[in-house]
């Protein structure tokens, strides 16, 4: 599961030069994933590997500079939400990402009830490039979730990096 939700941030990486983009915000709501978001127009939703009981997609809308990325997984049976599974899922999503460091880590906004969540600022040397990726990681009982903005280290970070952050929430906070 973890190793599918890094994959597919790097694939989005590749995959910029090849997606259109839309300057039109937008409230996207996915019940199979339990949640709302604001992206820059209608995301392309790829179905990523399935482990046994996990399903993860990642659906991803570009306004350059920058990726906009929400990538979940369902799991069937009910995990454990506290500090320790956090950090199993956290180091397990990073061991994914060699070539990433954290620069910062704070508490998520928003916060979400029943979840563990953080903000991360990543570092990170992909071929050709050098990327900084925002954004946050959630966990819970049957949903994780890592909501990410990804751009070019060398520029700015992009204007609309917080809307699509802060905009983040679940449609069930009972699942």
């Amino acid at each position: 599961m973890r190793r599918v939700l890094l994959c597919s941030w790097l694939l989005a990486l590749v995959a910029v030069p090849f997606m259109g983009q839309t300057n039109e915000w937008k409230r996207y709501k996915n019940t199979d994933g339990n949640f709302t978001v604001l992206f820059p127009g209608n995301p392309e939703d790829s179905v990523n590997k399935t482990d046994s009981g996990a399903q993860s997609h990642t659906l991803m809308a570009i306004q350059r500079p920058a990726i906009y990325t929400v990538v979940y997984t369902t799991m069937a049976e009910e995990q454990k939400v506290d500090n320790a599974t956090y950090e199993i899922f956290k180091n397990a999503v990073f061991k994914e990402l060699p070539k990433c460091e954290v620069g910062t880590e704070r508490p998520a906004l928003p916060a979400l009830a029943g979840y563990i969540a953080h903000w991360y600022l990543l570092n990170c040397d992909m071929p050709n490039t050098k990327v900084t990726i925002e954004g946050n990681l959630y966990w819970g009982k049957h949903y994780a979730y890592a909501v990410m903005v990804m751009f070019p280290a060398d520029v700015t970070e992009p204007q609309m990096t917080n809307k699509f952050l802060e905009s983040f929430g679940v449609i069930d906070q009972g699942k």
